[in-house]
């Protein structure tokens, strides 16, 4: 009894891994672009619009397909004040468990240099 709750412990938790893997991957290259961008010294003096295409053309070179040019305004804020740029992103992520069992996840993130 106590071997077959452990081994189902462990396939639950091995589970919830594989599902929420591919959040956080996409997670992980959101965050290397966002920060790319803010680094990158030729961004200081581009628009709020041009910083928006080089966003969503590094992110299409990922193959982020979750942050588009069609909804970039729904998850992104760039601001560039000055040669000082911040970026906002919140986005989320839901996946089906079990039945009627999901795994959400929020992402609210911040980058500035």
């Amino acid at each position: 009894m106590g071997l077959v709750f452990i081994l189902v412990v462990l396939a639950m938790v091995g589970l919830i891994g594989l599902k929420l893997f591919p959040f956080y991957m996409t997670s992980f290259k959101i965050n290397k672009t966002m920060t790319a961008v803010v680094e990158d010294p030729g961004m200081r003096s581009a628009t709020p619009k041009k910083i928006s295409r080089s966003i969503v053309k590094r992110l299409d070179i990922d193959s982020v397909t979750l942050i588009t040019q069609r909804n970039f305004s729904e998850y992104v804020t760039v601001k560039n004040n000055n040669g000082k740029i911040t970026i906002d992103v919140f986005y989320d992520e839901e996946a089906p468990l079990f039945g009627n069992v999901f795994l959400r996840v929020e992402f609210d993130k911040h980058f500035e240099n």
